[in-house]
């Protein structure tokens, strides 16, 4: 299994998209308010400076994957205990991030439909791809991510009328940058999942455009979410958007051109489930992938099931909307961000770059 980079860079771009624009802009709104444009460009930065770590991470060992480095920087009792916790989020996360897709299917299109049926056809076909190998998913992003701009081209082309610039003003809250700092907190959460480029770089071909790929890929995700925030600040003011569940949802049905182009929410909700895709993709082959070479299990693909199930059990498992939606964001907020996706991809870096030169020290030197 190979990944070009370009499928690195869509891959990125793909997962970052959907879930972030669908989950995030309600809490920045609802804490920035007027700050909610310069809260998400802070979040962006933040998010380039994680991956960055990650990736320099992973280049320090660039033919193994994080489950095989992570015991020969820290030991193999601690750094399997670290790998297997972070196997366990990453299923969790997967289930997760299946029900809050099903939620919002739900609600939006398919609301006599069990929420099951949703989740499990979503699953078999997520199965499905990743039995094929990580290169499968990669060329389904290459399609995806052009759609994805494709969709944020329309959307901005058909709200062009309704935008009003003095919204935009002033850019920063009269309370300062508290909010601002609080308010960036839930999009770095969303943006810094590009921390799974420590499971993907042992598979790219050109590990010298491992840095650039990956850079362009959530960077230019973090300038269309910004880029989104301002529209939605421009159509519905600093207030609305903060007492909406979805308020891209809501920005999409407020479009109407002559009456006769409407109801692009649908257009919303494909253009939703295809970045759901890779980003379910992604998580459930790095928890299966990762779990037969933390037990040394050949093939891979026969944890695809076991994954599958416990990921299917995790999605039906929340009540109601909120414990998926406001509960586990809460729980990921404070957290999966400060320990898994910061924390120790950080004390990793610096713990294999001290032993790296240390290793480079002692070997003798040729005579």
């Amino acid at each position: 299994m190979k990944l070009t980079k370009y499928q690195l860079f869509w891959l990125l771009f793909s997962m970052e998209m959907g879930m972030t624009l669908l989950i995030t802009i309600n809490p920045t709104f609802k804490i920035a308010r007027q700050g909610a444009p310069l809260a998400t460009l802070l979040a962006g930065a933040a998010s380039l400076i994680i991956t960055y770590i990650a990736i320099k991470l992973s280049l320090l060992y660039p033919d193994q994957t994080f489950i095989e480095y992570v015991p020969r920087i820290i030991g193999k009792w601690l750094g399997k205990a670290i790998v297997f916790a972070y196997l366990l989020m990453w299923i969790i996360v997967a289930g997760i991030i299946l029900r809050q897709y099903a939620d919002f299917v739900h609600l939006t299109l398919f609301v006599t439909t069990p929420l099951w049926v949703i989740i499990l056809f979503m699953l078999l076909v997520i199965v499905y791809a990743v039995h094929g190998g990580i290169h499968i998913v990669g060329r389904c992003s290459e399609i995806i991510g052009p759609i994805v701009i494709f969709n944020v081209l329309l959307y901005r082309l058909l709200s062009i009328k309704d935008l009003r610039i003095e919204r935009l003003f002033p850019l920063l809250p009269t309370t300062g940058w508290m909010p601002v700092l609080k308010g960036s907190i839930p999009t770095i959460s969303f943006l810094s999942e590009s921390v799974m480029i420590v499971m993907l770089i042992a598979f790219l071909t050109e590990k010298k455009k491992a840095v650039s790929s990956s850079l362009w890929g959530v960077g230019i995700a973090a300038v269309i979410i910004v880029s989104t925030t301002i529209d939605v600040l421009l159509l519905m003011d600093n207030t609305l958007p903060g007492k909406l569940q979805n308020p891209i949802y809501s920005f999409s049905q407020y479009i109407s051109v002559l009456e006769f182009i409407q109801n692009l929410d649908s257009v919303l909700v494909v253009g939703v489930s295809f970045t759901v895709f890779v980003k379910a993709c992604l998580y459930i082959f790095m928890a299966s992938y990762g779990t037969a070479q933390l037990f040394y299990i050949r093939k891979w693909r026969y944890l695809l099931w076991v994954v599958g199930t416990l990921v299917f059990v995790i999605a039906i498992f929340p009540r109601n909307v909120d414990q998926a939606e406001v509960a586990f964001p809460t729980f990921w907020k404070n957290v999966i961000l400060p320990c898994f996706l910061i924390a120790i991809p950080v004390l990793l870096w610096m713990i294999g770059t001290v032993k790296k030169r240390m290793n480079r020290i002692e070997q003798p030197k040729a005579p």
